[in-house]
């Protein structure tokens, strides 16, 4: 039976990376898109019912964790009720609250949370205000000493971690390792790249033994590949948002994530893409923010063949043949996504003979020439990115005269 993980190339097994992986058993996908990271993008906030059907269906497609409160420092009475509604919906998945004081700690215990992330800047670069080292860390032992006292599962997160000298980092984790429950590090500007990522676990881990996150932001396009990096490094727990939402460029990806890490770390998660495509056109509806077309996983053309004859013509004998799956980047099924046969200005032969073929319609080649001619014609007048649907292609075939010439 094919799976994701037999997707992968036979190269990558022979990197370096991969030969000394320490690939936890059991990895978990923790998504941030209803905690202020994902309101973080600028101009986007959520209403209640919108925060309640989208943990709904990010509960649905198997998500292990989700956040469902931040804002940081001043939640709202709006973003209150919404988290204890979700609470009160008893999901399968846990669920927390991303925090920066006192009160908003006591805030996720009445609440019903159990588990919290205390964020705190550790980059000592950018203390202002003559903000001392000593006071971060007392500062940090005392709303972890909070949390505990309250019952509450945490964990630590040091923001911007990944510029933080490695002299405080140390002395950070080293104080606060016996309070905290696991340690999140922060990519809070998206500076690093997977060979970073894989050296900063290593030396994180020389300091604790504690479970390590990364929360990976994207600015420079690297978040995925630094969530498999941290995966295959040891780190079993990966901050992600549905369609990337957060902050400047965003976060990970949680549905490119979860593919990624399947194909190349070899691990299921046992997430339902059929639900995660349904969480990312919800959330693209609610925000109005439009998934561009060819995006990894959910993008409407990102199984989309392209229309250029030679490739159409290789993947139409490819069909023919019963491997059209051995021509595809991914086998669109696996990640709950369909195959496209593009239809656009370039239509050409095959196309039109592939995409009738595959509805029940069977012409010759000849007259499926013609008819792409009529379509390139027809679609001429078309600005911008314009694909065919499969059901305007059936109907402008009726409407022809060489249906008209089938039927006798």
């Amino acid at each position: 039976m094919t799976d994701l993980k037999s997707l992968d190339s036979p190269f990558n097994k022979k990197a370096r990376q991969y030969k000394k992986r320490r690939t936890p058993n059991q990895i978990e996908i923790y998504d941030l898109t209803l905690e202020a990271d994902g309101e973080e993008m600028a101009g986007l906030r959520f209403k209640h019912q919108d925060r309640v059907e989208i943990a709904k269906t990010l509960d649905q497609a198997g998500i292990h964790r989700m956040a469902i409160i931040g804002n940081s420092p001043t939640p709202t009475r709006g973003d209150i009720n919404s988290a204890e509604k979700i609470v009160e919906l008893e999901l399968k998945a846990r669920t927390s609250g991303f925090v920066k004081t006192k009160d908003e700690i006591t805030i996720c215990q009445k609440i019903g949370i159990k588990d919290i992330v205390i964020l705190v800047g550790v980059n000592d670069a950018t203390f202002t205000g003559g903000q001392r080292k000593s006071k971060v860390l007392d500062s940090s032992k005392d709303l972890i000493c909070h949390a505990k006292n309250l019952d509450l599962h945490v964990t630590f997160m040091g923001m911007d971690t990944t510029r933080a000298s490695p002299k405080f980092l140390k002395q950070v984790i080293s104080e606060l390792e016996p309070l905290f429950d696991e340690y999140a590090i922060g990519d809070s500007l998206g500076r690093m790249t997977p060979y970073g990522i894989q050296y900063l676990v290593d030396l994180i881990s020389s300091w604790t033994s504690k479970p390590l996150q990364l929360h990976p932001h994207n600015t420079m396009s690297m978040a995925t590949a630094n969530c498999l990096s941290a995966v295959l490094s040891g780190v079993p727990i990966i901050h992600s948002s549905i369609n990337g939402l957060g902050e400047f460029s965003g976060l990970a990806a949680t549905e490119e994530c979860i593919a990624a890490i399947e194909v190349h770390a070899g691990v299921a998660l046992g997430i339902d893409f059929n639900k995660l495509q349904e969480a990312s056109k919800k959330v693209s509806t609610i925000t109005g923010i439009t998934v561009p077309p060819g995006k990894p996983i959910t993008g409407r053309a990102a199984f989309a063949v392209p229309e250029t004859e030679e490739i159409q013509q290789f993947m139409y004998n490819l069909q023919l043949e019963g491997r059209f799956n051995d021509g595809m980047p991914l086998i669109p099924h696996l990640v709950g996504a369909e195959k496209i046969f593009s239809i656009g200005r370039k239509c050409n032969p095959y196309t039109v003979l592939f995409n009738l073929n595959e509805n029940g319609y069977q012409i010759k080649f000849e007259t499926a020439a013609k008819l792409a001619t009529e379509i390139r014609r027809h679609l001429s007048s078309k600005k911008g990115y314009y694909l065919m649907e499969i059901d305007e292609l059936i109907e402008f075939y009726k409407k022809s005269n060489h249906y008209r010439d089938c039927q006798h």
